[in-house]
This record gives C-alpha cells, structure tokens and sequence, in this order.
C-alpha cells in the first residue's frame, strides 16, 4: 500500500513532483494534485489509522473529532468502532472538507457527522464537548503545537483520551519531503510536549510498518500511538 504512493506518486526521483511540491500538498492538499495525494494518504495511512483505531476503547454513543481526516474516506472505519458514535472532523483543506462531505453524504444528512473547515489552534466547539480526539500524522504542520494543544484540552471533556497517531522523527526524516517544513519528534519529545501542556501520558504503543519502497531502498518505518487524559 505505502509502496504505491511512492511509486506512483513520487516513483523515480527525476519523474516524480519535486520533494517541496509534495511535502505543500501534505501539509494541505489543492488543486488536481491534492485530489491525488489524498487518496494515496489513505493507503499510506491506513496502517496507522487501524493501529491507532485498534488500540483505544470505543464505547457506544462517543463524541468523537478526528484533526485532519483528509477525504473522508477512513470514516467508515471509525463508524464501526461502536454503536451511534457521533463523530466530527476538522480539517485546514477546504478541497479535503467538500470531498469528506460528498464521501459521506448520508452520514452528514443524519446528523451522525459533521464536517468543519478550520485549523485546531482555533476550533468552533464548546468547552468540554468531546470524549476522544485524535489525529493522524498531523503534528508535523503545527507551527506552535502549544496552541493547538491548549485547543484540544479545551474541547476534551474532563475523562476525555486525546490520542497522537505519528512517525517518530527517525523514520520521518527517511522520506525526502519532511525537509520542507515539517516538524519533527522523538518519541519522548512529543510526550514532554504533550505533558507541559496538561497531559498525562496513559500509553505510548510501537509497531513497525511494511516496508516502503523508496528510490530502490526498502525503508523500515515505525508508527506510534500515543494516548493521553487531561491532568
């Protein structure tokens, strides 16, 4: 799956967009090429998506906002986890939020899903308003991460689980584009920024990715799941 986003997307180093191109339409995706590379993120991401999805309880009747959903085509997968979970997203990409909203349009016309245009330094929801928040591979965008943090806490109610699902700095700094503007993190030091902002680590989980294809190489990636609670 991750192989075919490289090879198709990036493929040969001198065919493929220039590592600065891509690491822009990551960070949002426009244009015709964002269309493109949000539905090769579903494939690079899906592995994370489950592992994140798979190591969090779900609970039937949650209030749930993914950061960064992308084109909503991962929703259903969510939809699953438990019974009437009414789930938010948020994302900076207004092409991505048109797409989500047609990707799910019987669960945005039931009121199950509802889908905003915004950055989380600065969200439209009440105090308190949510059991679990996540993201995906988003971390890396957020210029002062301790705002869009103060944000989440604020919006988390009291026994609420924000959870980081990401590639420590060590793997990310394998893939050409993160030169481009990405913020990178150990381990320890998304969890010492997590716990200056209020929260308290509950779990760090490791797991090693397939292989991805690269310019001939077979690079070994490693995600994280990192769950917190407020202190």
């Amino acid at each position: 799956m991750i192989q075919s986003f490289f090879s198709s997307l990036f493929g040969k180093k001198k065919f493929g967009p220039p590592p600065q191109l891509l690491a822009d339409q990551l960070r949002k995706p426009h244009g015709l090429l964002g269309k493109r590379v949000a539905n090769k993120l579903n494939e690079t991401n899906r592995f994370l998506y489950h592992f994140v999805l798979s190591n969090n309880e779900w609970k039937d009747g949650f209030e749930v906002l993914e950061i960064g959903f992308g084109n909503g085509k991962l929703f259903p997968t969510l939809f699953a986890k438990a019974k009437n979970l009414r789930i938010t997203g948020l994302d900076f990409s207004e092409k991505m939020t048109q797409s989500a909203r047609r990707e799910n349009r019987a669960q945005v016309q039931s009121g199950q899903l509802e889908i905003f245009d915004g950055a989380s330094d600065h969200m439209p929801f009440a105090d308190g308003s949510f059991d679990f928040v996540f993201c995906i591979n988003v971390i890396y965008f957020w210029e002062n991460p301790d705002k869009h943090l103060a944000e989440i806490k604020r919006v988390l109610k009291p026994s609420g689980v924000f959870c980081t699902g990401m590639r420590p700095q060590a793997s990310m700094e394998k893939l050409p584009f993160t030169q481009f503007g990405f913020h990178l993190y150990t381990a320890e030091e998304w969890q010492s920024v997590l716990m200056r902002n209020g929260f308290h680590i509950s779990k760090c989980i490791h797991a090693d990715e397939p292989p991805i294809a690269l310019y001939d190489q077979q690079l070994k990636i490693e995600s994280l799941c990192i769950n917190t609670t407020i202190i």
